[in-house]
């Protein structure tokens, strides 16, 4: 049975103004909460890592877990389940199909003459690999707690999810809004990007998946074939020589593929499939009467 917070009723979706006041109310709390621990938050240095991504990660769930907390709800709730065989299971799917739908966009750049790769034998490559996966994995799981986790399911909870998907991946962008070399097409990818991200997060329920399709993404593009993340240059692959040709609108430049139509392509069919195909479901280590927005079905149509 759903308990009511100070908010109201967790999980529904009144339509009435009551509710649209306590989703303001929730999202103000975080916000508050939030700017006020990742002040300190952001010197924790976590080796390996970029500066400060430890510190709004920690900073996002806790003032998760306290919203959450003030609604009556357990930390589980958040979407970072306590269940290791479920949160490992869909954290490498995600991660696969995030590396998946990232490759599917280089495929484009080079089927079109865009991208070619120059490989070589290296040492020490495997190393590499796994310190790339560590360095992307912290701000993927960051960006995921901030933009998908308590804030969009407090939306998704008063307002639905089609209305807290806009807001999110709104927001999502505006992030990435000063990043250099951003474009047209990259301002439409990001959107997009956060559009796919927040379906995973509302179809399962699990913050897991979704900052595992968040690394895999950006995975392949900075490790694998050595291109830039959002116009920036963070990792390096001693194995590949990315040499991009062409227009910027087809290579992406100096933001990367997500800079590109191939991005476009590739991120429109993975939200596609994340909003609609019926393969999707709730994550088996959620209690989904105990969260606070319901996991979606096709199309964000409740269950």
């Amino acid at each position: 049975m759903r308990t009511s917070g100070l908010f109201g009723a967790p999980g529904a979706y009144p339509g009435a103004f009551a509710g649209h006041r306590a989703a303001w109310r929730r999202l103000l709390g975080f916000g508050a909460l939030f700017v006020v621990m990742v002040i300190p938050a952001a010197w924790i240095p976590l080796p390996g890592t970029p500066a400060s991504s430890a510190g709004i990660l920690l900073a996002a769930v806790l003032a998760g877990w306290i919203m959450l907390a003030v609604d009556g709800l357990p930390p589980s709730a958040l979407g970072f389940h306590g269940r290791a065989r479920f949160g490992l299971r869909e954290f490498l799917l995600g991660t696969a199909g995030g590396v998946g739908v990232g490759l599917g966009a280089v495929l484009i750049m080079v089927f079109s003459g865009a991208l070619a790769l120059e490989v070589a034998r290296a040492a020490g490559v495997g190393a590499a690999a796994l310190g790339s996966l560590w360095f992307f994995a912290v701000p993927a799981a960051a960006e995921e707690a901030l933009f998908r986790g308590y804030p969009l399911q407090a939306m998704a909870g008063a307002w639905g999810g089609w209305t807290a998907l806009a807001v999110s991946s709104l927001a999502f962008g505006l992030l990435h809004g000063w990043n250099p070399g951003l474009g047209v097409f990259g301002v439409v990818n990001i959107l997009m990007a956060g559009v796919f991200l927040g379906a995973i997060q509302l179809r399962t329920g699990s913050l897991w998946m979704a900052s595992g399709v968040h690394l895999g993404w950006n995975w392949a593009h900075g490790f694998v074939v050595d291109l830039p993340v959002s116009g920036l240059d963070l990792v390096d692959n001693p194995v590949v020589d990315p040499i991009i040709a062409g227009p910027a609108w087809l290579n992406g430049g100096a933001f990367g593929p997500e800079a590109s139509v191939a991005g476009s392509v590739a991120l429109a069919a993975a939200a596609a499939w994340a909003l609609f195909s019926p393969r999707l479901r709730p994550s088996p280590g959620i209690n989904v009467e105990r969260t606070l927005a319901t996991p979606l079905g096709p199309g964000l149509n409740t269950e």
